[in-house]
């Protein structure tokens, strides 16, 4: 009997246009996101994958990078400026509101 385990489809989307430029796929359910993102083209060779001056949008699991947004962490003991939390606010609506309403829609 086999069972059905769930299977990652991680999308790696442009935040200028939210069009899919990469993707990884296989790895089980349980596999952290960040983890699975290594396994994107993206990740392995940004220079050769993105245009130049251009990145992609990653919530603070993923590596802070030159080519990955990522939100900003409230510092240990700290909190984070006004600015820091409006910009974390639009960062996530990006990465999740406009991208699925483009894949539904």
């Amino acid at each position: 009997m086999h069972q059905n385990s769930p299977v990652k489809l991680k999308a790696v989307v442009m935040p200028h246009n939210l069009m899919i430029v990469d993707y990884a796929l296989g790895q089980p359910g349980s596999v952290h996101d960040a983890y699975a993102f290594r396994g994107t083209r993206i990740f392995q060779d940004p220079a050769n994958s993105l245009p130049p001056h251009h990145w992609i949008w990653a919530d603070s699991a993923y590596p802070s990078e030159t080519w990955c947004a990522v939100p900003f962490k409230r510092p240990r003991g700290g909190s984070l400026t006004r600015r820091q939390n409006m910009y974390n606010h639009y960062v996530s609506k990006v990465r999740t509101l406009e991208v699925f309403k483009r894949l539904v829609f």
